[in-house]
């Protein structure tokens, strides 16, 4: 039997990957196609992408992001960071969104950032120190909220300050995108 054809209880874990800066300002270019079979070719199944910003949804019983990163530097000429999380610690991260009304308003102004650890306590105290505006955050271990009235193109909270001021790797994507993974993840 085919892993897609198993009873659920019998598949193996959903995961996410969220691939960090490509196809961004047309550099580092990643087709979506190539990206899914680079995936099976690891021997994931259920291998599901989601638009063009490196998006991926699979299952696997084992999975490690340095494989997936080197896979990805291998097949395409250029480092790309991996931000892997299990489907249990995506749903989780959902859960817990503090802006859910936020979101159900407009979606494209409240995003999940991942993080690649939990920042020390002077990364804290650094981003603390940003003045925000309407702007507003939440970190909840390696999962920062954000919640951009204005949108992610007006704001003080863009991508390299979280990163400078944090001292982790930062991969952000808006909650409209986040609900998509979760449906493509499935129960």
């Amino acid at each position: 039997m085919e892993a897609d054809t198993l009873p659920p209880d019998h598949l193996p874990p959903g995961q996410v990957a969220l691939l960090r800066g490509i196809n961004v300002g047309g550099h580092r270019r990643v087709g979506m196609p190539a990206l899914q079979t680079l995936f099976e070719g690891l021997g994931f199944g259920a291998v599901q992408t989601y638009i063009q910003s490196g998006n991926v949804v699979f299952r696997a019983y084992h999975t490690d992001a340095s494989e997936i990163e080197a896979a990805l530097k291998k097949h395409f000429g250029f480092p790309v960071q991996v931000a892997l999380r299990s489907g249990e610690q995506w749903r989780r991260a959902v859960a817990a969104n503090p802006y859910p009304v936020q979101a159900q308003q407009d979606g494209s102004k409240v995003h999940l950032a991942l993080l690649s650890a939990e920042p020390d306590a002077e990364g804290l105290a650094s981003l603390l120190a940003v003045p925000r505006g309407p702007d507003d955050w939440t970190l909840l271990g390696r999962e920062l909220y954000l919640s951009l009235p204005n949108g992610a193109g007006r704001t003080r909270l863009d991508h390299g300050t979280l990163e400078r001021r944090l001292g982790v790797t930062v991969t952000v994507r808006n909650w409209k995108t986040v609900l998509a993974l979760q449906d493509q993840l499935g129960s």
